[in-house]
């Protein structure tokens, strides 16, 4: 895996390792600084869904396989394209900063693992 590809999937695994603490033991923290409200259950459930995905990127970083590894960039880009869009969404509903943070940090997200994407396939095409 190429090293750009490799430095955004640790930054993730950082960032994602803190919303699991953050999620799982201070959602009401979480919730009062999110435009949608405190939903203690529902923080803690995006906390649970965040170590599955956690589990996942942590075996690509481990174990290089191409096929999935463009499997685990098409998920990051579609699901960094909706998380973002819905916080894009709500930062226009709500006019709260943090949500309008998450849409850019999403967004930066998705074309960090186009061109992580598209570094990596010219190096297999060179080989």
């Amino acid at each position: 895996m190429n090293k750009f590809l490799r430095v955004l999937f640790v930054l993730v695994i950082i960032a994602m390792t803190g919303a699991i603490i953050f999620q799982l033991f201070f959602p009401s923290y979480m919730g009062s600084h999110s435009g949608y409200g405190i939903s203690v259950g529902w923080q803690r459930e995006i906390g649970i869904w965040n170590v599955a995905v956690l589990v996942i990127l942590i075996a690509v970083n481990l174990k290089y396989d191409w096929f999935y590894l463009r499997t685990v960039l098409l998920a990051l880009i579609l699901g960094g394209l909706g998380i973002g869009t819905n916080h894009l969404y709500s930062y226009f509903h709500y006019h709260l900063p943090v949500n309008g943070i998450g849409a850019l940090e999403n967004y930066l997200l998705v074309l960090g693992w186009i061109v992580g994407w598209r570094l990596e396939s010219s190096r297999i095409k060179k080989k």
